[in-house]
């Protein structure tokens, strides 16, 4: 890190303050939900589900049965609403069959081309016809499933949100910052940066940006992996930024200021918004 670039007396005192000003967490109240995706997964099928909604009211299982495979038959467009039902959106795939004496085969169901009679009895043996006899809402439970297969976004989520923290807090310092697009790609590579940074109208830096809630080799893949990008960078004639955040990098310090120390500027978002301005400007 060229710490006396920024007026510190050691790379000490700077990864002091590195770390004394990391983010807690990047989880704002964006983080838990995508509701417009949740929202828009399900209006696609509105029409659908509420055809199925009816089973809900059917106290007996084998009339509840028997409805179903009425408006399957019926209703094709039915058929993709199915997989939902058991927390997955594929339409196609295979099926583990065991019998009784043990014997393994495969089975393939396609929702849009299986026969009545497998997508029924696909229902029969994932309790779906059960499931159906004790919620009071079909719309209702789907909501809760796309909520809960939402979540599994969560970690992409999270780096697209401190992505856009630091190019918004980047702007408000008064940078020339600008996200990266599929033409802005660099060295023998060919990587595209996460934020570029402008001097008087010409490319100063690429940026990548990334946010550390756990400790694992994943950082420190990362800090690896960045010094190659700096060569890159360098070889273009440009600087090469890395502002990185989080909880994480408050352990195993000895470790990661190691490979920090091959990486010229590395900052976190506090440290990037007071002291990239001072890089641009010198």
């Amino acid at each position: 890190m060229n710490y006396k670039e920024f007026g510190y007396k050691s790379e000490e005192t700077y990864f002091k303050d590195f770390y004394k000003t990391l983010l807690e967490t990047n989880r704002t109240p964006q983080f838990f939900v995508n509701w417009e995706k949740v929202y828009a997964n399900l209006e696609k099928y509105l029409d659908e589900i509420s055809l199925l909604n009816g089973l809900v009211i059917i106290k007996e299982k084998d009339k509840r049965f028997k409805h179903l495979e009425h408006i399957l038959k019926k209703y094709p467009k039915t058929h993709a609403v199915i997989p939902f039902l058991v927390a997955t959106r594929e339409q196609n795939f295979n099926l583990l069959m065991i019998d009784a004496e043990g014997n393994i085969t495969y089975k393939n169901i396609n929702f849009s081309q299986s026969k009545i009679e497998d997508i029924l009895d696909f229902c029969k043996k994932t309790k779906i016809i059960e499931m159906l006899g004790t919620i009071k809402d079909l719309y209702t439970y789907l909501l809760g499933v796309e909520v809960g297969s939402d979540t599994n976004a969560r970690k992409n989520r999270s780096g697209a949100i401190f992505e856009d923290l630091t190019l918004k807090a980047l702007l408000k310092a008064g940078i020339d910052a600008r996200k990266a697009t599929g033409k802005n790609k660099f060295g023998i590579r060919n990587k595209k940066s996460d934020i570029l940074i402008y001097k008087k109208g010409k490319i100063f830096a690429y940026v990548e940006v990334n946010f550390f809630n756990e400790l694992g080799s994943k950082p420190l893949e990362t800090a690896q992996s960045y010094i190659k990008l700096q060569e890159d960078a360098t070889a273009n004639k440009m600087k090469f930024i890395w502002i990185t955040d989080g909880p994480a990098w408050k352990t195993g310090k000895t470790a990661r200021e190691s490979a920090f120390s091959q990486i010229n500027y590395i900052f976190n978002l506090k440290l990037a918004r007071k002291l990239i301005p001072k890089l641009i400007n010198k």
